[in-house]
């Protein structure tokens, strides 16, 4: 007999689907999760705790993992599970990590019992977008992000998620408004080796997001001088609006505009800001939308200065002036 409020009484209610590993959809089984356990938004780690424990999940707790493990989960002795995440992880990155681990004990749980072996594939992408709906839901994410002006960073302290995650929730969710985020993260684990001044080499793209109706995408303010646009990985180009601001280390705000330079269409509104840890730049949120949106980023708390992308700024981007 089903037991409600259960992770067994959970995964008997998505076995009664006529096709249940497709409830494993990682949104859908965000907001199914959410509902069935009221789940509410900014969860502490203590709280998920609690949550998975009472639902019979088993023990939940901090651990010293080995190096490049966020968290684990596993089957004691007496048939329930352990999740142990990375102890030295800050509050927003355990919450996320436990729910990972939650989506793959789901998993694991609905695929033993529908097909009566094991997964053997890994599902680590899909316990992220799982993990990241549960702290983000869909309605509530937009609301805010419009109300914030796309503002990274004021989502980032909303949902107490970490800037990775809120950048690809913006591509998740806003499809009715064209944009494109970008996410540059500084290399190297210890920033007390970092030096105070930036250097944009030190930086590469770890989430380039966009959204349908997002066509500009060979802006100078994006493209730089290297005419690329952003591609993970890649470091910010010469030029770019994301490249002065780790030079300058303050947000900058740009709109190029129709007939300023040959490859603009429509063009654009650019905001990007930088994230400072412990005194030395760490990493910028770059959001851009066509200029006909530019009441949208408006709505963030914008630098005094803009830069407007006219014939002798763009000469400026070069070196020229």
């Amino acid at each position: 007999m089903m037991t409600i409020g259960t992770i067994d009484g959970f995964c008997e209610e998505l076995l009664k689907d006529d096709c249940p590993e497709a409830r494993l959809e990682p949104e859908g089984l965000a907001e199914d999760f959410s509902r069935y356990f009221e789940v509410r938004l900014r969860l502490s780690v203590d709280d998920i705790a609690v949550l998975l424990e009472n639902a019979g999940i088993g023990v939940v707790s901090g651990a010293r993992l080995a190096k490049g493990l966020r968290g684990v989960h596993y089957i004691q002795p007496d048939e329930r599970y352990a999740i142990h995440y990375l102890e030295s992880q800050w509050e927003g990155s355990k919450v996320h990590t436990v729910l990972h681990e939650t989506y793959e004990i789901i998993h694991e749980q609905v695929w033993y019992r529908r097909f009566g072996s094991p997964l053997n594939s890994r599902v680590c992408p899909e316990a992220d977008r799982f993990a990241a709906a549960v702290m983000m839901p869909p309605d509530t994410f937009e609301a805010y992000a419009l109300a914030s002006g796309l503002d990274v960073l004021a989502l980032q302290r909303v949902f107490r998620c970490a800037y990775y995650a809120v950048t690809r929730r913006l591509g998740e969710v806003m499809h009715r408004q064209p944009l494109m985020a970008v996410l540059y993260e500084r290399r190297g684990d210890k920033s007390e080796e970092w030096t105070e001044l930036a250097d944009p080499g030190e930086f590469r793209a770890t989430a380039v997001v966009r959204t349908p109706g997002f066509e500009d995408e060979s802006s100078l303010l994006l493209c730089g001088t290297r005419g690329h646009t952003p591609l993970p990985f890649r470091r910010p180009s010469p030029g770019s609006l994301a490249e002065r601001v780790i030079h300058e280390g303050q947000a900058g705000y740009a709109e190029s505009e129709p007939g300023n330079y040959e490859s603009s269409k429509d063009g654009l509104a650019v905001v990007a800001k930088p994230v400072v840890w412990q005194g030395k730049l760490a990493k910028v949120a770059l959001v851009a939308v066509p200029c006909e949106d530019r009441t949208v980023l408006q709505r963030q708390e914008l630098p005094v200065r803009r830069h407007p992308v006219t014939r002798e700024v763009q000469n400026s981007f070069d070196g020229k002036n």
